[in-house]
């Protein structure tokens, strides 16, 4: 079974940030609300409004020891959450985006996608590589870019129709398409 929280775990590891809270907690992750799926709001620049809403979750904020917050950098290592298959990479506003089909998917009519977006991919990967949970995907990309962006994981979860060609699972898609199942990654 997916989670997400489990998934942060999982970055943690990878990139080993670990310490003691005190609590048995190893790393607190922090969100402000224009991070989280569905928000219209900013978490950068003038914090004002996002032309739609947000199709995902951005990770970048955790602490690791008490009032200590920290962000990401472009050496942040990015995992698979889970099984897949790699159907597409595209560019997005700052670096590139992976889209991994779930190799789970109980419809034989939709596609549970995750989308890794803001990265750089590793070096081999390519479209119809098999991946497996746990395997370091990518980096977090380093938002020149865009310096009012912090460097971060963009992370969304689509299910969509297999007559989709995965040539046209991208961001065009992704933002234009009514017929297109957002899923909220916290529930997974």
């Amino acid at each position: 079974m997916r989670r997400f929280s489990d998934y942060l775990d999982l970055i943690s590891q990878v990139n080993d940030l670990s310490c003691d809270l005190g609590n048995g907690q190893k790393v607190l992750w922090l969100f402000h609300c224009g991070m989280l799926f569905s928000s219209r709001d900013k978490w950068w620049g003038d914090f004002k409004f996002r032309h739609s809403t947000h199709e995902g979750i951005d990770i970048t904020y955790y602490r690791t020891h008490p009032g200590g917050m920290q962000c990401f950098d472009d050496s942040i290592k990015v995992p698979a959450m889970d099984d897949g298959i790699i159907l597409n990479t595209c560019d997005d506003f700052l670096a590139q985006t992976i889209v991994v089909e779930h190799k789970n998917a109980i419809s034989s009519s939709k596609r549970v996608l995750f989308v890794y977006a803001h990265i750089i991919p590793e070096k081999g990967l390519k479209i119809g590589h098999v991946i497996r949970k746990k395997d370091v995907i990518a980096r977090v990309c380093d938002t020149y870019k865009n310096p009012l962006l912090r460097p971060h994981l963009h992370f969304s979860c689509f299910e969509i129709s297999k007559k989709v060609l995965p040539k046209h699972l991208t961001w065009t898609l992704f933002s234009t398409n009514p017929d297109i199942n957002l899923i909220n990654p916290v529930f997974l």
